[in-house]
């Protein structure tokens, strides 16, 4: 591969950018304004944003990106226990980069491809959040009940962002070139 494709381009920058901030901004409005549904609308908007990055910049790694400045204004911004937000976005954003495989440009638009890297990214961000989160102490509960709240953590999050990423399948259908 020649040096210069490896280097990402301003427009692949601006792409990373726009839906990093999409991400983040979806994500605090609807914890302000629905704080009942305690952060769940932000798998759905991650899903949404990690697939249509991918997808509409077909950079390598473009996911990782977004991901790593979508963590660290979280990290910077979201009141205590936030570090699990960092280190369970970066990961999502890599393991949804890693799933898309060698042939990246071609597999950020395939559906199946874009279903799978969901799934497993929303996978890793759940048991991610959910280690932090039972080892700083925020569960005090037998250990049945945590593994009940675990495993419906866990889903909700795939379930959510899977739902998120369809519609960027929608778009590409409609849209798609």
């Amino acid at each position: 591969m020649h040096p210069q494709q490896r280097a990402l381009s301003t427009k692949n920058l601006a792409v990373i950018a726009l839906f990093a901030a999409f991400y983040t901004l979806t994500t605090a409005v609807t914890g302000i304004v629905l704080p009942v549904l305690r952060g769940y609308p932000a798998h759905f908007f991650r899903g949404l944003s990690m697939s249509a990055c991918a997808a509409f910049s077909r950079a390598r790694w473009s996911v990782s990106i977004m991901s790593v400045i979508s963590g660290l204004v979280f990290l910077a911004v979201v009141p205590a226990p936030a570090p699990y937000l960092l280190f369970s976005t970066v990961g999502a954003g890599v393991v949804y980069d890693l799933c898309m495989g060698r042939a990246y440009q071609q597999s950020v638009r395939r559906f199946g491809r874009i279903t799978v890297g969901t799934l497993l990214s929303g996978l890793v961000e759940g048991v991610i959040a959910m280690a932090v989160l039972t080892y700083v102490g925020l569960f005090n509960v037998r250990p049945e009940l945590l593994a009940v709240i675990w495993v419906g953590a866990i889903a909700a999050n795939m379930v959510l962002s899977t739902v998120g990423a369809q519609l960027t399948v929608l778009l590409l259908r409609r849209y798609g070139k």
